[in-house]
């Protein structure tokens, strides 16, 4: 709790007197000077801790991913840095089942996209199921300008092994870890990337 100190001081001048001279009236004392209180800054509040999600619960205050300036423009570093961050967007989804942060930067024209992750996530949220482990691990391996406003982002990526939950201590299905795979992000600008599609390459 942030207290307030009240500093105060008082000043006060005393008259003399001299020999024969006849004695001066005593000089008033100054008033005294009260300084106003430091403001004292409020702590700033603290941030919820992250909680990974455990057999028992699902993850708790998972940060939301940084959209960045540069995911902003237009340009191939723009859409690198974009397919970065809509990676990271997936993750955000298999952790909390929460899609309107990548629903905003998806057209349901992805069916992989809208299907695979958006309805997915909707769903496994109103049953309230939740997922321990997962998540994508990936790098993006270049991006190029492909035509006016639209981009290609190619990237490398595995699935890490996860368990999904109802209840508490009681798994309803687990998932292996997968092999690295590589996917393209279609994107195409308009006042900021939107993945348009997604595509999987087919395993040998």
């Amino acid at each position: 709790m942030a207290q307030s100190i009240l500093l105060a001081c008082a000043l006060t001048v005393t008259a003399c007197t001299g020999g024969a001279s006849p004695p001066q009236p005593p000089e008033s004392a100054s008033p005294s000077v009260e300084q106003s209180p430091s403001p004292t800054p409020s702590p700033s509040p603290t941030k919820p801790k992250y909680q990974p999600a455990t057999a028992k619960g699902p993850a708790k205050n998972v940060p939301i991913p940084e959209y960045t300036a540069l995911a902003h423009k237009n340009s191939e570093q723009g859409a690198q840095a974009f397919g970065e961050y809509y990676f990271q967007l997936m993750n955000y989804v298999g952790e909390t089942n929460i899609a309107k942060p990548i629903e905003k930067v998806t057209s349901r024209q992805c069916q992989l996209c809208g299907e695979g992750i958006i309805d997915s996530a909707t769903h496994s949220r109103s049953i309230g199921e939740w997922q321990v482990g997962g998540g994508y691990e990936f790098s993006v391996i270049d991006a190029y300008i492909s035509a006016k406003d639209k981009a290609l982002v190619n990237v490398k990526f595995s699935i890490k092994k996860s368990t999904t939950y109802i209840k508490p201590d009681d798994p309803v299905a687990v998932y292996k870890s997968t092999q690295p795979e590589f996917a393209t992000l279609q994107l195409e600008f308009e006042k900021g990337w939107k993945v348009m599609n997604l595509l999987v390459a087919e395993k040998n």
